[in-house]
């Protein structure tokens, strides 16, 4: 099959493709989620320096153990797993390796806020990983539609102008589309 072909194929196709040896296949998932490995990382790292380093690795990761893929769920959930899993990891590393003074260290005694914001990132993360899949769950136009809106920041003027639909149409989509997100989060947690 032709790169342009092969653009315009899912996720599986382009797994299956790349089983059977064809490397271009992982080249086109590189570009199709690199932005929103990225994001992830930077959200974690605050520096798109480090963020870079990680979503390399990330990538390098996820193509290396290609066989990890069973397919059980889209390709997207697995790769998004593997970004959380290796920036949560990534992040305990660096703050082993901060080395504190020592009298810093003898007068630091942590205190229960400290613990709750921990718990309370975990747990803001476990739903984002929940919500993701939930997401994934939908049929594509519904989550495009949600991305303009919520990712991108579009207005429903720009949603109308964009998808050429009313924009009554666009209004209702977005109902429907957010009460079919909410209905796979809700079984999820």
């Amino acid at each position: 099959m032709k790169r342009s072909e092969y653009s315009k194929q899912s996720d599986e196709v382009l797994i299956q493709a790349y089983y059977t040896g064809d490397n271009s296949c992982m080249e086109l998932l590189y570009h199709r989620y690199y932005l929103k490995v990225f994001n992830k990382c930077l959200s974690f790292t605050q520096n798109t320096d480090d963020a870079f380093d990680l979503t390399q690795d990330i990538f390098m990761k996820a193509f290396a153990k290609k066989s990890a893929f069973k397919g059980n769920s889209k390709f997207s959930t697995w790769l998004y797993a593997i970004t959380f899993n290796h920036c949560v990891t990534a992040q305990k590393k660096q703050q082993k390796s901060k080395v504190e003074p020592f009298d810093l260290v003898t007068h630091y005694i942590p205190d229960d806020s400290d613990l709750s914001s921990i718990e309370e990132r975990k747990e803001r993360e476990e739903r984002e990983v929940e919500l993701y899949k939930a997401l994934d769950e939908i049929p594509e136009q519904d989550k495009k539609l949600l991305e303009l809106k919520y990712r991108n920041n579009y207005s429903v003027k720009d949603i109308q102008t964009e998808l050429n639909i009313s924009k009554s149409a666009i209004k209702m989509r977005l109902m429907r589309a957010r009460q079919k997100v909410g209905k796979y989060y809700s079984k999820a947690i």
